[in-house]
């Protein structure tokens, strides 16, 4: 009986016999998602910049000359700044209450220098005009003050960066970044898009005064 009985027992293992259940496959695949998914978050999580936030003590001086709900003219689409680049001097023009500058200028050199001088005390106010990554047109007054420099430059990292002391700032929001003036952000001046004209109001300049000098320098 056991001769007859053996072939059969094993023919029955063999038919009846089952892989591996559904199941695993199943948590074996969910596995895989997962890890993958993980792996994108952390590579997007360690690209994305870092958003820096101001200080207190410079925050109140962001933005102290602009009205309210103002927003700055869009010149291009957004733009990687992975290059230095320094400062081009223009020659604005003053006519009708305004301190006119060329949309042209500022897109093909990026960051301009032009100095206005005020009729009241005929103080020389060095200015600048920058397109930020978004694309967004900044204009304003090029000086950092504790250190009294009015170039700056685009660095390799980005940043905006004093000509003088090295201090950084991020371009779109003002705020320091690193280096001994990094508490004074530059007083950006509001401007309005006219044709291929970037107007300045010569009454925004007439009550501006440098910051004064209340807070700490050389990084802390």
């Amino acid at each position: 009986m056991s001769k007859n009985t053996t072939p059969k027992n094993k023919r029955d293992q063999f038919v009846n016999a089952k892989g591996p259940s559904k199941s695993i496959y199943v948590v074996i695949a969910a596995v895989a998602i997962l890890v993958m998914v993980g792996i994108g978050f952390y590579m997007r999580s360690s690209s994305a910049p870092v958003v820096a936030q101001a200080d207190p003590r410079e925050a109140k001086y962001i933005g102290r000359y602009l009205p309210s709900g103002y927003d700055e003219v869009k010149l291009t689409e957004p733009i990687k700044f992975d290059k230095r680049i320094d400062m081009t001097d223009i020659s604005p023009q003053v006519q009708g209450g305004n301190i006119v500058i060329t949309v042209g200028d500022i897109i093909s050199n990026r960051i301009v220098y032009f100095e206005y001088t005020r009729p009241s005390d005929k103080q020389i106010i060095s200015m600048m005009a920058y397109i930020k990554p978004s694309g967004k047109l900044f204009t304003g007054v090029s000086l950092c003050p504790p250190c009294q420099a009015k170039r700056q430059y685009y660095d390799v990292d980005g940043l905006l960066t004093c000509g003088s002391c090295g201090t950084k700032r991020d371009p779109e929001t003002q705020v320091g970044i690193s280096g001994a003036c990094k508490l004074y952000p530059f007083d950006e001046i509001a401007h309005k898009l006219v044709g291929d004209k970037i107007q300045i109001a010569e009454s925004d300049l007439a009550k501006w005064k440098p910051q004064p000098l209340d807070r700490p320098v050389g990084g802390q």
